[in-house]
């Protein structure tokens, strides 16, 4: 029988109407897919109440989002509620999704599941320069240059439970902790880069894929603030290839920034937001 396939997402109330964005356009496209929250904290109410209406369930295992609360603060004065996605490797799903709730989800990602095959790791984006790591990594003698140059953002995670686990997260910290001076410690993707490419795992990413194939019909990630990107009606219209699989701001858009000088893609953020508003 074949195993169970869904979609996590981080998210909170004080990006509710980000994650309205998220919620409308996936729903948009991915109507019967299984899709859960992982609340970052406790304030969450107000994204909660919206479960019915966009057919997603609430993670409800809270000793274990505290133990990814403890884990962040190996690298951080605070916990870090970006960390609770390492929880997804201990959920219900044999096959998973992770998204970033900053993000326009515009394909059906049921094809990201069959790329997966013969690799532990599947990202939207990889191999490129600034994420992850500073320079110093290439020196320090700990990753290869494939592990250090894989570079992933992990807004975009396809993988299968157990890939990772918590006795193995947790067996890994001491020598993660050794590297954290050379991370990039913004929040949780330089640990969890560092998890997959020591994970034992194969890894790889749609970016890679069609770099090294020449395969333009593999969609991409594409970040909201890139230059000359163009949408309309929902959708990216420049650049046409390769397709685009997901918009990803990055950046939290505030319910102050309305001037669309002020906000990349403004218009296909608001597209998303009020999709379902006057539906």
């Amino acid at each position: 029988m074949p195993g169970t396939r869904g979609v996590y997402f981080v998210a909170n109330d004080r990006v509710l109407e980000l994650a309205t964005v998220f919620l409308n356009s996936f729903r948009s496209n991915n109507p019967d897919i299984p899709l859960r929250l992982i609340p970052f904290d406790d304030n969450h109410q107000r994204i909660a109440a919206l479960a019915e209406r966009y057919g997603f369930d609430i993670w409800a295992d809270g000793e274990l989002l505290a133990r990814c609360d403890e884990m962040s603060l190996s690298f951080h004065d605070r916990p870090k509620g970006h960390f609770r996605k390492l929880a997804a490797w201990d959920g219900e799903f044999d096959e998973f999704l992770y998204i970033d709730s900053d993000t326009a989800v515009l394909q059906n990602i049921d094809f990201v599941f069959d790329r997966l095959d013969g690799y532990g790791f599947l990202t939207a984006t990889s191999n490129l320069p600034g994420r992850a790591w500073k320079d110093s990594i290439e020196e320090s003698g700990i990753l290869t240059p494939e592990q250090y140059g894989y570079r992933a953002n992990t807004g975009f995670v396809a993988s299968r439970k157990g890939a990772l686990t918590f006795p193995g997260i947790t067996a890994a910290l001491p020598a993660a902790r050794k590297v954290a001076p050379h991370m990039k410690l913004g929040y949780e993707q330089p640990f969890l880069n560092y998890l997959m490419v020591t994970s034992g795992h194969r890894y790889t990413s749609l970016h890679h894929l069609r770099t090294t194939t020449g395969d333009q019909s593999i969609p991409a990630e594409v970040f909201a603030w890139t230059p000359g990107i163009e949408a309309k009606d929902g959708g990216i219209v420049h650049p046409a290839v390769p397709p685009t699989l997901l918009v990803h701001w990055t950046e939290p858009v505030k319910p102050t920034q309305q001037d669309p000088k002020e906000v990349p893609l403004y218009d296909l953020w608001c597209y998303y937001r009020d999709l379902r508003a006057t539906t």
